[in-house]
């Protein structure tokens, strides 16, 4: 009989330990008396438990159970929810979230325990069985936010603190499964351990995403997979970003825990949610599925520029800075922020953006598009634009993770006042040799190419030089072009064209062609070729182009080189033809040159040397043009009386005083060809007052009988053809008379005879005798009359008193006396006087 008794109270204990208190509301929505609820739940597989004369209470009172339409009798797995008598008739709180399959009862008071369960002292909630045993004791705990009950997270673990939890769903789970009881399968993401490193991100990086997998079901869990997305933070950033998806077969036992690692592919730029969600079969728990956490992903440097800036504009103007995005995609400029030295931050706070290839100017000013004419849209106001320094300062650009994306450091004497530094090539670095001011014709080219920047194709004219350097007289020379290819494309298939200006004026109607040179070698970036042109040039000094052509070329400006080529000219093109050596008191001394060539000579940067002078004296660096047979007159400053208004008048600066005897004076073209040499004495002829004068230029200039004293009474010829001058000497002395017979009868008609006399002498003093046919001396026309080679004396028809004689045949006799060589010669001829009729 008592081991009857015995196991029939082993199998009361068994049956009262399958019923586990599972959920407490103590705080709910709404009226906590009548919405406050205990549920029960019977864990058994097999048994059924009748929970008539159970009680349930607090720690200081127990009420009865008592059945509500379905009656008490708790079926195996089944849920009870216990609530306030109230309830059914004042509330309807839990009406959708309760199962039908749910037993539903309440107590035989009117609160559970001593006056419903308290929200400011915590309490014990305590189920006795029909025997008066104690079944389960929960102390709860307080804070729950209202309508959050305190769910049994392990229903057949026990009532300690650490096994329950606030439910994590509004109103609780009254009468179904708790919400943070484990499920047959239930695995997740473990909160706090998804990563990505490195921590500074940049565009372009691969990074390493790790997170953990806990299952916390009671199965195992065969497989799961795990999908990793960056979510876009930002507006400007629009698509989420997959970044792959790891698959695991290996199992998971409950409880296990295991860490997935995803390497993924190069990040793009932008702020971004990077989400990690999970997913495997049967898992009935999707809250713990998915985790975040914030990545930002860092442009690369250099994704923009700093390619110009304002930092000491002219007075009132603004500061600025220009960005230049080189890429072929548009970037965001959101909450970019460029900052000096002094950390004061120029911040982007619209949502603006920089399309690809294009400029945007940082500014506080919004009057700098008007200032230089540039579109509105490229100018973006930034009121807290620091002060940048005159003196020098650093700029760091940073996008919108803090990422420095460009930088530079520049110098006060980097730029000038009133213009902008300008990046010469936006790909290299910021060191001073990239930098320039700015070439633009308002100081600064905000928004737009930098004028200091290649252009895609761009042939340049680099260098136009010669050989031989100091060409001489009939010397072929070589013109040698520097093409430099200052584009950023390589360039193929140009010409060199080679033209002759003569006076470098590039006047298109004095400019002739002399051939072109076509270059098929591809030309790279940087990289230079020289274009030869053989070319026979004439003497003198030549003004030669050279301009290179391409169709694609966008800048022509750079494209043409002038030269001066300097060809030296023929000995004896110019020669020294009159010398004024002894001046008279207050007069100047000077030189004459003469051109014998049938072609104009320029006379700049000619040099010409006395005797004792140890260096050479130049004549101007300017164009002195000598025309063919004409007259120049080098001299120091002063006044030069007798002056022929045609001649050319050369003021040499440096003067080298004339020695008045033995003397020699010597001339050089501007490549240093001895032109004229004259080593002379004043036996030569010259004296005070009187010039030194060459009988004839063509002859040799060392030859003393080709030079002899002036003969003009002024003393001198400066700048016209000399007194002695004779082109052909004759044989023997020419007398001859024009117009014969003349008749001076005052009616202007061949009233006077001339008397033309050619000497074979430069100079000779001579006599010219009038006789009538009697013999008689008439006239005396020339008596010792100094005179060069060729002379004209003119006759009037009258006699030595002035009378005019009367018609008939009149004697001329000639004689020459030279005084060098006491040679004398003569001649004679006859004239007609036919005086008219009474």
């Amino acid at each position: 009989m008592k081991r009857a008794l015995m196991l029939l109270a082993l199998l009361a204990a068994k049956a009262e330990a399958q019923v586990i208190l599972s959920e407490v509301m103590y705080n709910p929505r709404g009226n906590e008396n009548h919405n406050e609820f205990v549920e029960l739940f019977n864990s058994s597989l097999t048994d059924s438990i009748s929970l008539a004369g159970w009680r349930i209470g607090d720690q200081t009172a127990t009420d009865d159970i008592v059945a509500w339409q379905a009656g008490l009798l708790l079926r195996p797995q089944q849920f009870a929810v216990i609530l306030d008598p109230t309830y059914f008739t004042s509330s309807t709180q839990y009406q959708a979230l309760l199962p039908a399959a749910a037993l539903v009862v309440t107590i035989g008071d009117n609160a559970f325990g001593s006056g419903g369960f308290s929200n400011s002292t915590a309490e014990t909630v305590v189920l006795i069985d029909a025997a008066g045993d104690t079944v389960a004791k929960y102390l709860y705990s307080l804070g729950n936010p209202d309508g959050i009950s305190d769910e049994k997270i392990d229903p057949a673990g026990d009532d300690a603190p650490a096994n329950w939890a606030n439910a994590l769903s509004v109103d609780g789970t009254p009468g179904a499964r708790n919400s943070v009881a484990p499920s047959l399968r239930d695995v997740g993401l473990v909160p706090g351990s998804l990563t990505i490193v490195p921590a500074v991100l940049r565009a372009g990086m691969v990074a390493s995403v790790r997170v953990r997998v806990h299952n916390h079901g009671v199965a195992p869990v065969a497989n799961f997979k795990i999908a990793f997305n960056l979510i876009p933070a930002n507006p400007e950033f629009f698509e989420p970003v997959f970044l792959g998806e790891l698959m695991s077969e290996t199992g998971l036992a409950s409880g296990d825990e295991v860490e997935v690692l995803l390497s993924t592919p190069p990040l793009p730029p932008g702020a971004y949610a990077l989400r990690a969600r999970l997913s495997a079969e049967g898992d009935t728990n999707p809250l713990n599925d998915s985790l975040e956490i914030a990545a930002a992903i860092g442009w690369p440097r250099e994704t923009l520029v700093i390619n110009e800036i304002m930092y000491a504009p002219a007075g009132g103007q603004p500061e600025w800075l220009e960005l230049y995005n080189p890429q072929s995609y548009d970037v965001p400029l959101h909450h970019w922020w460029a900052a000096d030295e002094a950390g004061s931050r120029a911040t982007i706070v619209e949502n603006y953006s920089i399309p690809a290839r294009s400029f945007r100017v940082l500014t506080a000013s919004s009057g700098l598009a008007a200032l230089y004419q540039t579109p509105e849209s490229a100018v973006l106001i930034t009121p807290a634009f620091p002060s940048l320094n005159n003196s020098g300062d650093m700029i760091v650009l940073r996008d919108f993770s803090g990422a420095v994306i460009d930088s530079i450091f520049y110098e006060g004497d980097w730029g000038e006042a009133g213009k902008s530094i300008e990046k010469i090539w936006h790909e290299r670095d910021n060191s001073r040799r990239n930098w320039l001011p700015s070439r633009g014709a308002l100081g600064a080219t905000p928004a737009d190419l930098n004028s200091v920047s290649p252009r895609e194709y761009d042939l340049q004219l680099e260098r136009l030089s010669f050989l031989p350097a100091l060409p001489r007289a009939g010397e072929p020379v070589r013109l040698v072009a520097t093409i430099l290819n200052r584009g950023r494309r390589a360039l193929a298939n140009f010409s060199v064209h080679f033209f002759h200006d003569p006076i470098g004026t590039q006047d298109p109607a004095l400019v002739e062609e002399l051939g072109a040179v076509s270059v098929s070698q591809t030309l790279a970036s940087e990289q230079t070729i020289t274009v030869n042109f053989d070319w026979p040039p004439p003497s003198g000094i030549n003004w030669v182009m050279a301009e290179v052509r391409e169709a694609r070329d966008v800048l022509m400006e750079n494209n043409r080189k002038l030269a001066e080529v300097p060809v030296g000219y023929a000995v004896h093109t110019v020669a020294i033809n009159e010398i004024y050596y002894a001046p008279r008191s207050g007069e100047i001394e000077w030189f004459e040159l003469f051109n014998v060539s049938n072609a104009a000579v320029n006379l700049r940067r000619w040099r010409w040397r006395e005797a004792d002078a140890e260096e050479t004296a130049s004549l101007p660096d300017s164009n002195l043009i000598l025309p063919a047979g004409g007259f120049a007159v080098v001299s120091p400053k002063g006044a030069l009386p007798n002056l022929a208004a045609a001649a050319l008048r050369v003021v040499s600066s440096r003067w080298l005083a004339l020695n008045n005897d033995r003397e020699r004076l010597s001339l050089w073209d501007f490549n240093g060809g001895l032109q004229d040499s004259v080593a002379f004495s004043s036996a030569w002829g010259g004296a005070a007052g009187f010039s030194l004068e060459r009988i004839n230029p063509r002859l040799p200039p060392q030859d003393s009988s080709n030079w002899s004293t002036c003969v003009e009474v002024s003393g001198a010829t400066p700048g016209r053809q000399n007194s002695v001058f004779t082109a052909i000497l004759p044989s023997a002395a020419q007398l001859s008379i024009s117009p014969n017979p003349f008749s001076p009868d005052d009616d202007g008609i061949d009233d006077v005879a001339i008397c033309q006399l050619n000497l074979p002498m430069a100079t000779a003093n001579v006599h010219v005798k009038i006789y009538d046919l009697r013999g008689r001396l008439v006239r005396w026309l020339l008596n010792n009359r100094q005179v060069g080679s060729s002379f004209q004396a003119v006759w009037d028809g009258r006699d030595e008193a002035g009378r005019l004689l009367r018609s008939g045949v009149y004697l001329v006799f000639l004689q020459a006396l030279h005084g060098n060589s006491g040679t004398l010669l003569s001649a004679k001829t006859t004239v007609v006087l036919a005086r008219p009729v009474d």
